[in-house]
């Protein structure tokens, strides 16, 4: 009778272990002391906002379209707001609705991933030709479309500002569950097959069980890495978004938004609007990129 739950505590405290040595590898490696601090500079602008602009983020301050100075670091946008000061209350929204949105679309992208990949059958052959057929398609033209018909139905036309970053969310997790989906049904269908679910399949344990208690834990390696990366693609996608006039909606001084509305100055040879919102979202991506890539190298090696 004891056997069991000796193995259970053994496979516990293995993971315990496995863990614990790769947060000690992870330390280590200079892409994630880089990315980390990167991320953590725009986390800490992000959660304290306006408190630490020297401007007023929305409302303008002074004459328009005045180029970098002592007064104004990354100088005014075309109707006068500190675009440093926007840069730094911007980080805000993207920190909030991307984040989000990668945890969900990851969190349902693992469910439908190993109930195909342990499955099998006529559900993983219908999921994945539903699986592909979305694959096939670009994902922004995909967010595109859906907020897009939002914007048009009667129901969900008239959402309020706070109620639009909620549905950006839903819209980019949807986006990322055919993706996330694709890899976990390969981790499972490497694992399903394995001794220690054949065990447990002896044992008489349901699917649920078997899935959620052995598979799910030995699986984490890629479902983690997939998720960083997908923290990655969220940021580009909602910034992306919010830059076609579907994604965040003014007066949030979100960067897609910053860039949509000073691109038209790039032809007076007004580029600073564009420019630090730009540098925001490359430096923020290229942050969790490290990270991720960090994190990929510990589990893969």
């Amino acid at each position: 009778m004891n056997a069991p739950v000796d193995s259970l505590a053994a496979a516990s405290l293995e993971r315990r272990r496995a863990r614990h040595e790769n947060w000690h590898l992870l330390r280590r490696r200079p892409s994630f002391i880089i990315g980390s601090i990167v991320s953590l500079f725009w986390i800490a602008c992000a959660i304290l906002g306006s408190r630490i602009t020297p401007y007023d983020p929305l409302n303008y301050t002074t004459k328009p379209k005045l180029s970098p100075s002592s007064a104004h670091w990354f100088g005014t946008d075309k109707i006068g707001r500190d675009v440093f000061s926007r840069v730094i209350a911007g980080a805000r929204d993207v920190l909030v609705v991307a984040p989000l949105a990668a945890v969900l679309g990851v969190v349902f992208g693992t469910i439908v991933g190993m109930i195909m990949g342990y499955r099998r059958g006529w559900i993983d052959l219908v999921l994945s030709r539903i699986v592909e057929a979305l694959l096939a398609l670009p994902v922004v033209l995909i967010g595109l479309l859906i907020l897009t018909l939002a914007d048009t139905s009667p129901l969900l036309g008239a959402i309020t500002f706070h109620s639009r970053k909620v549905l950006v969310i839903y819209v980019v997790a949807l986006l990322f569950v055919p993706i996330v989906a694709r890899t976990v049904r390969s981790a499972v269908i490497g694992e399903r097959e394995l001794d220690y679910v054949t065990s447990a399949k002896l044992r008489g344990e349901s699917g649920g069980f078997i899935m959620s208690r052995e598979i799910l834990p030995n699986i984490m390696g890629p479902i983690v890495v997939e998720l960083t990366v997908r923290i990655g693609y969220a940021i580009f996608t909602v910034s992306t978004l919010s830059f076609l006039g579907v994604g965040i909606q003014r007066p949030s001084p979100d960067w897609g938004l910053a860039i949509s509305d000073g691109r038209d100055l790039l032809r007076a040879n007004v580029w600073w609007p564009v420019t630090f919102p730009s540098l925001a979202i490359a430096t923020l991506v290229i942050g969790v990129n490290l990270i991720a890539d960090a994190i990929e190298s510990v589990y893969n090696r």
